[in-house]
């Protein structure tokens, strides 16, 4: 508190006034004169008091009932108040001031040490409670500054989001396109000089789709939305898929690359396997990178098992270019790399070091790495998997499935971008279905009316009408046959958010973009009747 806790002073005689002035002197307050009860109840409106000192007689209206006036005031219904009286003694002034509020009574001839001693803990208190309310007032802006950037914090994440959504929609959709392209191309037998300028046509795309992939795993990762699954693999067959990934640009650098796998490793765990193809393929794919010469490896044994688990190290180890001792931290950094140079002759986001360490760290592992430059780098791991009975896993359906024809499949593809038309059009066409398009939800919906389809592809983001807001309309038809038919996703997002809002809209599932045309087709297939 910066300003002095002010004590009123009621009495109609100004020499008692200067007397109770002159005894309170030495404290620390302002003391304010009143000579009537009428002008101590308009002070009291106007102006904080710490405490009262009430005369009791005086003339025309008298403390007590200057008290009960100065109470009535919500503001002042605690307001302290010290009688001074000469009347102490008579049972009728006792009763009349403890019920007008009175703290305590000074009787005349007034002792100074008395008075100064009752005053200064009233003061005291005052000075208290105005402190505990500042405090509360502070912890309330505090409470509200917090709640404003919490909200501020919720609103750029939301932003963020939507804009990752936008970005990944705008730049998986055209990729959908150069991908699959790709794909239908290869299957026309096309020359070998062809096949070549394909191949590194795809692998443009494919980089391209994984730095999309990365910035999006990333901000998953930053959000706290990363997903983790728990399904049975073989290990052995995993790390062949990974190790095989590499073979063109090992191939290409001359390099020597090999899998050591513990024999007392099972053959089948549980975990997610997808996220452990990432680790390994982004650590793996940097050991290549960055190795000219030499070799590269992955080593994999038993760290520690338990009744129900087994935590198994993982270790990539390469002849590369190595990293400075000063620079080890650094890596794992996001957006970051040893050097600048390195960034220039490389490549890269540095994102997948980043993620690589938080995707281990999430599951309870942690990821090391020793290095020496020119001589190489290890880059080692520990994660824990449950074990399974199992010593084999049955490949996917949709792996060992062969096509079919799908003659008598009528598909509706709603879908506004020309070139994504253009692609799921061959394929439909390919596998003998018949389909019409949608240029956008609103002609979607009308095209439903007039035509009884199995299947419905939508786009979600469209002109005119969303393929939420098209799914949403079909399904509030009347007939069973709206309420029921098949509506298929097609998305460029892999935001959980996004994914649960497809349902809620009343889509049967989705397929992400860039979409695999062998889930494409199992996916439609089911729905054709026969």
């Amino acid at each position: 508190m910066n300003e002095k806790p002010k004590v009123l002073i009621v009495d109609d005689r100004i020499r008692n006034i200067i007397v109770l002035e002159e005894m309170l002197a030495d404290l620390d307050i302002e003391l304010v004169r009143a000579s009537s009860g009428k002008e101590a109840v308009e002070k009291t409106k106007s102006t904080e008091f710490g405490l009262v000192l009430m005369d009791v007689r005086m003339p025309g209206m008298d403390g007590f009932e200057t008290v009960e006036m100065i109470r009535a005031d919500p503001l002042n219904e605690l307001l302290p108040v010290i009688y001074i009286t000469a009347f102490y003694n008579e049972d009728y002034y006792r009763v009349k001031g403890i019920k007008t509020g009175a703290v305590d009574f000074i009787t005349k001839p007034i002792i100074p040490d008395i008075l100064i001693g009752k005053v200064s803990v009233l003061m005291k208190l005052y000075q208290q409670r105005k402190n505990l309310e500042e405090e509360i007032l502070w912890r309330e802006q505090i409470e509200k500054d917090l709640k404003k950037a919490k909200d501020l914090a919720e609103e750029a994440t939301r932003a963020k989001q939507k804009f990752l959504s936008t970005m990944s929609h705008e730049i998986r959709t055209p990729l959908n396109a150069i991908i699959n392209t790709v794909n239908l191309l290869r299957e026309e037998d096309p020359r070998e000089d062809q096949m070549d300028s394909m191949e590194i046509l795809k692998f443009s795309a494919d980089s391209l789709l994984q730095i999309v992939n990365d910035i999006l795993d990333f901000s998953k990762i930053d959000n706290g939305k990363i997903e983790f699954e728990t399904v049975a693999f073989e290990m052995r067959k995993l790390l062949n898929v990974v190790s095989q990934s590499f073979d063109y640009e090992v191939s290409r650098r001359d390099l020597d690359m090999t899998v050591r796998i513990d024999e007392s490793i099972p053959p089948v765990v549980v975990g997610d396997s997808a996220r452990l193809t990432q680790i390994l393929i982004n650590l793996t794919g940097n050991a290549v990178k960055f190795t000219e010469k030499g070799s590269v490896a992955i080593e994999v044994k038993p760290f520690k098992r338990h009744n129900s688990r087994i935590d198994i190290e993982f270790r990539i180890i390469d002849t590369g270019i190595g990293i400075p001792k000063d620079k080890i931290k650094m890596i794992f950094e996001s957006f970051t790399q040893a050097s600048s140079s390195t960034t220039r002759k490389y490549g890269g986001t540095g994102l997948g070091l980043a993620i690589t360490q938080k995707l281990v760290e999430l599951q309870g592992g942690k990821l090391k790495v020793k290095s020496q430059v020119n001589k190489g780098s290890t880059f080692s791991f520990t994660l824990p998997f449950l074990l399974s009975d199992k010593t084999r896993v049955e490949d996917d359906a949709l792996q060992k499935a062969s096509f079919h024809s799908l003659n008598g499949l009528q598909v509706l593809v709603v879908e506004d971008n020309l070139v994504n038309q253009k692609i799921v059009s061959k394929y439909l066409t390919k596998w003998e279905a018949a389909f019409d398009i949608a240029e956008n939800g609103r002609i979607a919906v009308e095209m439903v009316k007039k035509k009884r389809y199995n299947v419905v592809l939508m786009d979600l983001h469209m002109p005119e009408m969303s393929g939420y807001g098209a799914a949403q309309k079909i399904r509030a038809m009347k007939e069973d046959h709206f309420k029921n038919l098949p509506i298929i996703a097609l998305t460029a997002s892999v935001f959980l958010e996004d994914r649960e809002k497809i349902f809620k809209f009343g889509m049967t599932g989705f397929i992400t973009k860039p979409f695999d045309p062998k889930e494409l087709f199992w996916t439609i297939a089911p729905f054709l009747k026969k």
